[in-house]
């Protein structure tokens, strides 16, 4: 199987790989992508969208919400497996800061094939290289009705 080829979602589960590299997805976050981040998880931090505050803490600019660089990782496997496999479980730890206009990376790589689950190994590149984000997601596949 080519690295980053997508898979057919309803493939048997024998068919998948272990080192099985999903498609890359990538992502720049915008200020406005904070501010409406911000609005709908009821998070008024001004870290997240007021630079001055933010530097004055040392960091680059507004920082990106952690979950909502999760979600993206977590997109990247979703958005490959498809419709046919329900995300159950998830655990990432941000190792560095991102900021808006800042090129995300997110791939997924499959660790584990266990009965009708599969658990990859996700992580965000930032664009000096660095991994910013690293963790695991685990989907199930739907059972058919």
């Amino acid at each position: 199987m080519t690295p980053g080829a997508p898979m057919n979602p309803r493939a048997p589960m024998k068919q998948w790989q272990v080192g099985h590299e999903l498609p890359t997805l990538i992502h720049m976050p915008s200020t406005v992508q904070l501010f409406r981040y911000s609005a709908v998880t009821w998070n008024p931090h001004r870290i997240h969208y007021e630079a001055s505050y933010a530097q004055s803490e040392g960091h680059r600019g507004p920082l990106v919400h952690s979950h909502l660089r999760a979600a993206l990782a977590l997109r990247c496997v979703t958005e490959s497996v498809g419709a046919d496999y329900t995300l159950i479980g998830s655990k990432y730890r941000v190792r560095v800061p991102a900021i808006p206009g800042d090129e995300l990376r997110y791939g997924a790589t499959l660790a584990e094939v266990a009965d009708d689950r599969l658990t990859f190994d996700i992580t965000e590149t930032l664009p000096d290289g660095s991994t910013g984000l690293e963790g695991t997601a685990t989907v199930q596949l739907r059972k058919e009705h």
